[in-house]
């Protein structure tokens, strides 16, 4: 959480995105592989002229996010950042750009326009509530 970037670093290093919900310390412009903590994600990347990368954090649960903020793959956010269970790649809102195989398989910490289903749904693990979340009777 940040209210200026001098809360994310004396140095100037790291921002303050104010846009995220209790702002988000991040770095804008990464490359690959630079985040100091964290993966490089590519947001807004089709068309690429429209492309923005920032450093976020990674997680393996939503118990490492803060509030607000859910762990998911970037390939499960559509273009109005709501978490789907299949986005095809053209209408996906980011997508990791690391070169380090495990950061690009890795989910993130992410705001969401929309609170998206219980962990165990996002992982697969919940198959019938997910049904139950897509208003689906049965499975028809």
């Amino acid at each position: 959480a940040c209210s200026g970037s001098a809360d994310c670093s004396v140095t100037g290093e790291r921002q303050c995105d104010l846009a995220q919900p209790g702002g988000y310390c991040t770095v804008f412009s990464c490359d690959p592989d630079t985040c100091p903590e964290g993966s490089c994600v590519e947001w807004r990347y089709i068309p690429s002229r429209t492309a923005e990368t920032w450093c976020m954090q990674g997680c393996a649960n939503d118990g490492i996010c803060r509030g607000g903020y859910w762990c998911v793959l970037p390939a499960n956010i559509d273009m109005q950042g709501v978490w789907q269970p299949e986005v095809p790649s053209d209408e996906r809102l980011a997508r990791v750009i690391d070169l380090d195989e495990v950061k690009a398989a890795g989910k993130i910490c992410v705001a969401l326009t929309e609170e998206p289903p219980s962990e165990s749904v996002r992982n697969g693990e919940d198959q019938e509530q997910l049904a139950n979340e897509d208003g689906l009777d049965a499975g028809l």
